[in-house]
């Protein structure tokens, strides 16, 4: 039985506020803190500021005093009929996941990997780690993220190993060539390079490491209404250009992950992209999706993805997130849980990834991600029956 629940405010990783949920039951406590996002989609579950926030959960405080823990789904049943909107503008994604995943541990006695039942084995994600940067997060490139997949790596040890070790391995490249000036707001390096001369770099790395590329292109970032404008770069591409372009650059660098190449509303143009290179490549919706069902069935109708990007709070209750799951692995879409640029130091995503048998996970390498990764190593450790998953 729920016995007490109480918010506290705290700080991301960017410095941004947000909230922690601590849900007190006969069993013990169990919380759970929200992240937040910088580079957001226009459909995204809404993120209130934290006062106003506050401010509601005393309202919502007593609907759950006394409430068995354990059917976790009625709380999420309970927190969206109470907000009454689709995007949960009324108290937040923020208020609403922070308390769904608090409950969703307490009903599990804090292992959230058993989601859905007790389990002896497990398949571990391969970590997608952002070794460079840029667009809004902060880089001399106008695409958002450079990406590293340890896809050989026998256990999550030796994948969080090999990527940190190419992560150092690229600064000190950078250091000697003085392209280097900083990290950005996800720990990825910052370097004055142009989008194709780091893709340069990133692929010659992962020639020597045994490693998959990708990127996050971030393209509605980029996207103007007519065209898709590279300030950094000074080019400019209309949508057709734009999608021969991507084409191009993921066959020259043999690119296998590709998330958002186009703009959050053009899912005919992400439907072209995937025929043409869904069978070599991942091309993944984000900002596509939001992790919204009704978006999520717009594309698996379109086929306009093999890859999608799970981020619980784009949705705002973990019921929410699951049913994304749920219709992407019956529609034989990948699923990638995704951490956010403004992180706390909750490890839940790594036990979500393993509970939906996710193939991938997608992290910052070090910084305030490591306790996801801590985390991974951990229940290798601890799960009977482990193993690494392959790609799709």
């Amino acid at each position: 039985m729920i016995r007490n629940i109480r918010m506290y405010p705290v700080f991301t990783s960017k410095g941004t506020p947000s909230v922690k949920v601590k849900i007190f039951t006969d069993s013990g406590s169990y919380s759970a803190s929200v992240p937040s996002g910088t580079s957001r989609g226009r459909h995204e579950a809404a993120e209130l500021p934290v006062p106003k926030v506050m401010k509601f959960f005393s309202r919502v405080r007593p609907h759950f005093i006394g409430r068995d823990e354990s059917n976790w789904e009625s709380i999420d049943s309970t927190l969206e009929r109470m907000d009454g909107t689709r995007d949960l503008s009324n108290m937040g994604e923020n208020m609403a996941l922070a308390i769904s995943l608090a409950a969703a541990r307490a009903a599990r006695k804090g292992e959230l990997w058993k989601l859905d039942g007790p389990r002896l084995s497990a398949a571990f994600p391969i970590p997608v780690g952002n070794v460079m940067g840029g667009g809004v997060h902060g880089g001399g490139a106008d695409w958002q993220e450079f990406l590293l997949i340890p896809h050989r790596a026998r256990n999550p040890y030796d994948a969080i190993r090999d990527l940190t070790s190419a992560w150092l391995s690229i600064a000190e490249v950078l250091r000697e060539k003085k392209f280097l000036f900083g990290r950005n707001i996800e720990n990825a390096w910052m370097a004055r390079l142009d989008n194709e001369k780091t893709l340069e770099l990133l692929s010659s790395h992962a020639s020597d490491w045994g490693m998959k590329t990708g990127v996050d292109f971030a393209a509605s970032g980029l996207w103007d209404g007519k065209a898709y404008k590279y300030r950094k770069a000074g080019k400019e591409f209309r949508p057709g250009k734009h999608l021969e372009y991507i084409e191009e650059i993921a066959k020259s660098y043999k690119l296998y992950y590709l998330e958002d190449p186009l703009h959050e509303d053009d899912f005919k143009q992400h439907t072209v992209l995937t025929h043409s290179l869904g069978g070599k490549c991942l091309v993944v919706g984000d900002d596509l999706y939001c992790t919204d069902s009704e978006r999520v069935g717009q594309g698996i109708r379109n086929k306009s993805t093999n890859g999608i990007l799970v981020k619980p709070n784009q949705t705002g209750t973990l019921s929410r997130a699951r049913e994304v799951v749920r219709m992407a692995r019956k529609a034989g879409i990948t699923i990638v849980p995704s951490h956010r640029s403004g992180e706390t130091d909750d490890d839940w995503l790594a036990d979500l990834a393993i509970a939906w048998e996710a193939p991938l996970i997608k992290a910052g390498v070090t910084g305030m991600d490591i306790p996801k990764l801590n985390r991974l190593i951990e229940l290798w450790e601890e799960i009977p029956k482990t193993r690494m998953a392959q790609l799709p």
